[in-house]
């Protein structure tokens, strides 16, 4: 983060005088707010800093110490901001508990004319595939789910395929952890893939898992339910924001593992209850995620003709 903020302190104010650029977003308070703060002290170009979750102190735990210690600076980005963004109520509260600046919330976006459910009659796989989609990191709660997964599997007898779309520093733990298990035959780490594969995998998956512990506001639920696939996720700030609750998808608290695994079990033996899930689903994406409608509250912030205001 450090290199990135040199290197991009140093061709920021080239770029915006060059390209003729009238306003900046800039994807978390660190390492990109730097970078739009000079820009903006150096040419006057108005910037927002869209806050997505590690940036905003309390989200991920083990960070204390560095926002403790960025904190002065964290705050004057914020304070020079035309607005400071937030995309889930939750991450929205938990910064304006941690700084004195106030905060918009603007839900991320998701591409409704790209990411589209499977032209029907949508094929039946003869295995129920679930996937899972991200980096493989300590948030996204793998290890985990595998556990879970082979309980799942032990208890009640059932077949199923995961696919793990992405990959991490975890990759080798997580390797080791389904030989373990027994999960061979079960689990495919399929690596990271384009856009047209990952909708593909999208499409094709039965039930679509997401056992983070935190989150902003994932991208990968906001995909899946543009693709009309129900969305299983942990019941933490960001995942409920997208997610309602039994009607576009299923939440399960963290610490219920039984609550999981009774989810997992009635999604996979009863589709009809999942293809109604994901009708419901991608209604709600194109209602309220659509790119035009988050761009456009963008632009109107960057528009508005003062900063935001800050709170006492």
């Amino acid at each position: 983060m450090v290199s990135f903020m040199v290197h991009a302190g140093s061709a920021v104010r080239r770029i915006v005088r060059s390209e003729r650029i009238e306003g900046i977003i800039a994807f978390f308070s660190f390492p990109s707010g730097p970078a739009a703060w000079w820009a903006h002290r150096k040419t006057g170009v108005p910037y927002v800093v869209s806050l997505r979750g590690g940036d905003v102190p309390g989200a991920e735990p083990g960070l204390a110490l560095v926002h403790r210690f960025l904190s002065p600076f964290r705050r004057q980005i914020l304070r020079s901001a035309r607005a400071v963004v937030a995309n889930s109520p939750g991450l929205m509260d938990m910064s304006e508990k941690a700084d004195p600046v106030a905060v918009h919330m603007i839900p991320n976006g998701v591409d409704t004319a790209f990411f589209v459910p499977a032209a029907p009659p949508r094929p039946k796989n003869p295995q129920p595939r679930l996937l899972f989609v991200g980096r493989f990191q300590a948030q996204k709660n793998l290890l985990w789910l595998l556990e879970q997964l082979a309980e799942i599997r032990r208890a009640a007898g059932l077949s199923f395929v995961l696919d793990l779309v992405g990959d991490g520093p975890l990759r080798p733990a997580l390797s080791t952890r389904v030989h373990e298990l027994q999960l061979t035959d079960v689990v495919q780490f399929q690596g990271w893939k384009d856009r047209a594969e990952l909708r593909a995998y999208y499409q094709a998956a039965d039930l679509v898992i997401n056992p983070s512990l935190y989150e902003g506001m994932p991208n990968v639920v906001l995909e899946a339910m543009a693709c009309g696939r129900p969305v299983l996720a942990s019941r933490v700030p960001g995942n409920d924001s997208a997610v309602v609750d039994r009607v576009t998808g299923w939440l399960f608290p963290l610490d219920d593992a039984a609550g999981f695994s009774d989810c997992v079990r009635t999604l996979l033996t009863r589709p009809d209850i999942g293809d109604e899930l994901g009708i419901s689903a991608r209604a709600r994406a194109e209602r309220e995620y659509p790119w035009a409608r988050t761009a456009q509250s963008y632009l109107e912030l960057l528009a508005s003709p003062s900063p935001h205001s800050q709170i006492a």
